[in-house]
């Protein structure tokens, strides 16, 4: 069964994605709810898996580098999803996603320098059976919603 959210529930929401660490009672006084509303309707959107977990906004940047770089992957003879298995293992590659067109798969990669880049397209990607080609595009700007 689908849960319907209600404007409520969308304020609370909006106030977790601010700040998760938040008390039941700071929310209640930030959506103009009483306290055990909030606790209700976070239970339930726990429930009902909307919220699932609480998580940390870390600095990408800081932590895994600036430099972000996608990757087009063509296959050939090969399972798509096994490429994209083994490239997740990486600590650089921060999604992967199999795609229709020209292109199989996508890669989004997060590295502190070129030479990192370098090393993985040079050292790792090339040798990956049954990628038939890559190309690699770096992002000048990100926006994020």
């Amino acid at each position: 069964m689908n849960y319907k959210l209600d404007t409520k529930d969308i304020d609370i929401i909006a106030v977790l994605q601010q700040d998760a660490s938040l008390s039941i009672a700071k929310i209640a006084e930030r959506t103009n709810l009483p306290s055990t509303t909030v606790h209700n309707r976070i239970k339930k959107l726990r429930e009902h898996k909307i919220i699932k977990n609480y998580t940390v906004n870390l600095d990408k940047d800081q932590i895994s580098g600036n430099i972000i770089a996608y990757i087009l992957i063509k296959v050939f003879q090969a399972n798509q999803r096994d490429i994209v298995h083994h490239l997740l293992k990486r600590p650089e590659v921060e999604e992967a996603s199999i795609i229709t067109g020209d292109t199989d798969i996508i890669v989004k990669f997060r590295v502190h320098s070129i030479h990192e880049l370098d090393r993985f397209i040079i050292d790792d990607l090339r040798n990956i059976p049954g990628i038939q080609a890559s190309k690699t595009m770096i992002s000048l700007e990100t926006y994020e919603k």
